[in-house]
């Protein structure tokens, strides 16, 4: 698609691309990206690096220069992973030091970073140009995970489809001339606990400095709905004394008393706020046809391809914010307070929603992994990290960008999201660091309820960690069940 964003492709051929139109060289790499993405470079005797995407400095501030700043204050990779740290935004890094060269992905990977393993290397946002370029068919024990859950969900650890094409999940870097993905550590020993307060006033300014660099750059528009996520979002977008337009997409299965249409409603009033509800607009044949010759047929999620465009049709030349990474790690959406000796292959398959042996054995890979890495971090943390943003996330933020629909995160940075891992996961659970942020940035927004669960079947289960746990494997089998009768 002509109108694509954040597309680029990495290779030592030097092919044509006709959506990636503006070429780079860097080293002995081409790299093509589409019109619309920023690319920022700069070498020395030694070593290079470039930022493609959108990046800021959330400690100064800083978003112009990134590469040469890096290049005066890092001397080898190791440097560059401390300095990384400091980043956010929606960027992919590549550096080059010496006659070696690696790639980073932004803290969630919110860019997906393919690369194929074997030949002539390549590096893309699509791993269509991968498959096309090298004649690629599914492994059929890899094609056997992706059929047993739904589209929308994702594969376990780096796998695609394509035994020779991985996806790189954050916490790792790409070595070029390996082709293979290694993982940093963030945490070689026990993170130190840090109160509500502490994190709160460290993380603030991180948060606003990211936010008022997206305003510079977009009109920005804000999803509200009856939760706690959207709300921060909210408090950071308007601090400054601005009312951003918010909206809330109404789906067929909402009633007029839908939590998540009268809130939002009753809040931007309270708050003066503009406000409008819109409508899911119909994919086109047109639409999907493109899409298709894009992802393939039947390989994507037909529900995000229609919010997207939903929001692109109400919206267009805008950026919008979403909330994932504070409901993912800030509240533990997807764990909550679940003792730690429970994060196993098992578990997580539940989490992941795959109903395949094989995908258990590979979350049994990955756990190896993060246990001979000597990473700290608890894993319940890195699972929503690296397996549910770094994936699922990342599945929604291809199909968001090739359509062309900028879609952001205010809070993607590693300072921001392993700070919040150092408070406890039964504070979070409550949404401590909702609220406190909240208040921090406009205690007014708080006047409003956030949604109640009416279900007693789910207040129960959240009553404690091993409620949780127990209603985690009880949905999962059902569901399991559901499926399997489905096919």
């Amino acid at each position: 698609m002509d109108s694509g964003i954040f597309s680029y492709y990495m290779s030592e051929d030097d092919c044509i691309i006709q959506e990636m139109p503006r070429k780079y060289r860097f080293g002995k790499y081409t790299i093509q990206t589409d019109l619309k993405t920023s690319f920022s470079c700069s070498t020395n005797q030694l070593n290079g690096c470039a930022i493609f995407g959108l990046a800021v400095n959330v400690m100064t501030g800083e978003s112009e220069n990134l590469p040469e700043i890096i290049l005066s204050s890092c001397s080898n990779l190791i440097d560059v992973i401390e300095y990384e740290k400091k980043i956010g935004g929606k960027y992919i890094l590549i550096y080059r030091e010496k006659e070696r060269y690696y790639i980073l992905g932004d803290a969630t990977c919110s860019i997906p970073i393919f690369y194929n393993t074997d030949g002539t290397f390549i590096c893309t946002s699509n791993y269509q140009y991968i498959v096309k370029r090298n004649s690629y068919h599914p492994d059929p024990v890899l094609q056997e995970i992706r059929n047993c859950g739904e589209i929308s969900q994702a594969m376990p650890y780096d796998l695609t489809v394509y035994r020779e094409i991985k996806q790189l999940i954050p916490n790792h870097y790409l070595d070029i001339g390996k082709k293979k993905a290694e993982r940093f550590v963030n945490y070689f020993s026990p993170q130190k606990q840090l109160t509500l307060q502490q994190v709160t006033e460290t993380v603030t300014p991180m948060i606003e400095r990211i936010t008022d660099y997206y305003k510079r750059q977009f009109p920005i528009y804000c999803p509200i709905t009856a939760g706690r996520d959207s709300r921060v979002v909210l408090s950071f977008l308007c601090s400054d004394g601005t009312k951003p337009m918010c909206y809330t997409i109404r789906h067929p299965e909402h009633t007029e008393e839908a939590q998540d249409l009268v809130i939002p409603r009753q809040l931007c009033i309270k708050c003066g706020f503009p406000y409008e509800q819109i409508q899911d607009v119909k994919i086109t044949d047109e639409l999907k046809n493109k899409m298709d010759s894009m992802l393939g047929e039947g390989v994507y999620s037909l529900r995000t391809l229609q919010i997207a465009q939903t929001i692109r049709s109400h919206y267009p030349n805008c950026a919008v914010i979403n909330g994932d990474i504070i409901g993912q790690v800030g509240k533990c959406s997807l764990h909550r307070d679940i003792p730690l000796w429970f994060a196993t292959p098992n578990y997580f398959r539940c989490k992941l929603h795959n109903y395949s042996k094989e995908s258990k054995k590979q979350l049994r890979l990955w756990l190896d992994e993060i246990k001979n890495s000597g990473e700290c971090v608890n894993t319940f943390d890195l699972f929503s990290i690296e397996n549910r943003m770094g994936r699922w996330a990342a599945q929604e933020n291809l199909i968001y960008n090739l359509l062309g629909q900028v879609y952001l995160n205010i809070f993607n940075s590693r300072s921001i999201i392993y700070l919040w891992t150092a408070i406890s996961r039964k504070e979070r659970k409550k949404s401590q660091i909702h609220i406190k942020l909240i208040e921090k940035k406009m205690l007014k927004l708080l006047e409003m309820p956030f949604e109640s669960d009416e279900n007693l079947i789910i207040r129960l289960s959240k009553a404690n960690g091993l409620t949780y746990l127990l209603s985690s494997y009880a949905k999962y089998y059902l569901e399991c069940l559901k499926f399997k009768r489905g096919k």
